[in-house]
């Protein structure tokens, strides 16, 4: 299984390299070019023709040529930005304008944090540390104790019998229900270790979907997917709130194979065929969203409103939940819900011996954290 996989990842980052060359891995910031126009670009090509003619003779006539060229080129930039500027202020000033005002503020207020450079964190104490070897550990130890802490579970009581257990026989995997996965996976995703983007796949066409989905069947039979799919890159991204220098203020993103994703893609399909969900369910469900239970709600409250009725309404936020499921419970539910024993150790397997480097802003990846309670939704 190793062997496979890691014969066509090499085989990618090859090709990938001799067709399309390495960079940096950092684009440069972008600059505002809502000025720029034909009128602009014709003064600008202009000014660098009479550069170049003044590189070959520096005689008093290119000189006073370029110097009028630069002229118009300042002048003609100037009076584009002030006409886009002018244009901005006033739409800003009209009635559609107002939400754009607060984007703007929030855009600048974001430039002004300079939150990416950020490199002291505070620890358990408070204290704050400013050694390379102290922050990376800090780190580390910050999303170890957020995964793997709190394992004092009360989950004795989950009792499972033998007749619960569904062994109803399930049928491999389709090149339809691979085509599907690649198609929702999103684009301009970041990379994770092992630099193969799922547009990479989609450029296969359908020799890739054959090999995807004959791979996946052999993971399915052997019920053991590839060992380097088990790592992945976690990402601390601030919150824009609170301390700057808590760690508890970071939600931790990680970056994991985009090849992985389509196979939990394909399995996660299965299931959402399998499970009836509740119609009061709207979250991870398609074609449900937050602003249609917002407008249930608002309906609600209006019905009791209208009626003098009094309306009890309870709001929940539980605090890092996905950290703190049990991967036990998880088993057992599934197991309750009627899920095929196939799908459940598959399922048990994506979870199995998960290691993850955490990123830092000192350079470089700390040691790797063993993801053994966390669930897989979080990152």
């Amino acid at each position: 299984m190793d062997d496979v996989w890691l014969s066509m990842e090499s085989t990618f980052n090859k090709v990938a390299k001799e067709i399309l060359g390495e960079s940096k891995g950092c684009l440069p910031p972008k600059k505002d070019t809502s000025w720029w126009n034909d009128e602009v670009k014709q003064a600008i090509r202009i000014k660098r023709e009479c550069y170049k003619k003044l590189g070959k003779s520096w005689s008093d006539e290119n000189i006073e040529e370029y110097k009028e060229a630069r002229k118009r080129a300042k002048k003609t930039v100037k009076e584009a930005r002030g006409k886009v500027n002018k244009e901005l202020y006033a739409k800003l000033n009209s009635k559609e304008g107002e939400k754009d005002i607060y984007r703007l503020a929030r855009l600048r207020d974001r430039r002004t944090q300079d939150i990416g450079k950020v490199k002291c964190v505070k620890d358990v104490d408070q204290r704050v540390l400013m050694e390379d070897g102290e922050i990376k550990e800090r780190r580390r130890s910050y999303f170890d104790t957020l995964f793997n802490g709190n394992k004092a579970r009360y989950i004795s009581d989950l009792t499972i019998s033998d007749c619960m257990v569904n062994r109803d026989f399930v049928r491999r995997i389709q090149t339809t229900e691979v085509k599907e996965a690649l198609r929702k996976m999103g684009r301009k995703k970041a990379v994770g270790p092992d630099d193969i983007l799922i547009e990479a796949w989609r450029s296969l066409g359908e020799r890739g979907v054959e090999w995807l989905t004959s791979f996946f069947n052999m993971i399915w039979r052997n019920n053991k997917m590839p060992t380097s799919w088990r790592k992945s890159t976690l990402i601390p991204l601030f919150k824009n709130k609170g301390d700057v220098q808590e760690c508890a203020n970071y939600r931790g993103i990680k970056l994991m194979s985009h090849t992985m994703k389509p196979w939990e893609g394909v399995i996660e399909q299965r299931l959402r065929r399998t499970v009836k969900i509740s119609e009061n369910q709207f979250g991870f469900m398609p074609g449900r969203s937050t602003s249609k239970a917002i407008h249930l709600l608002r309906q609600l409250i209006k019905k009791y409103r209208d009626s003098h009725k009094d309306l009890h309404l309870v709001f929940i936020d539980l605090e890092k939940a996905y950290d703190r499921v049990p991967q036990e419970v998880l088993w057992w539910s599934l197991i309750r819900k009627g899920i095929s024993r196939e799908y459940i150790s598959i399922i048990m397997d994506m979870y199995e011996d998960c290691t993850t480097s955490v990123s830092t802003n000192v350079g470089g990846l700390r040691s790797s954290i063993l993801l053994s309670k966390c669930t897989k939704d979080r990152l």
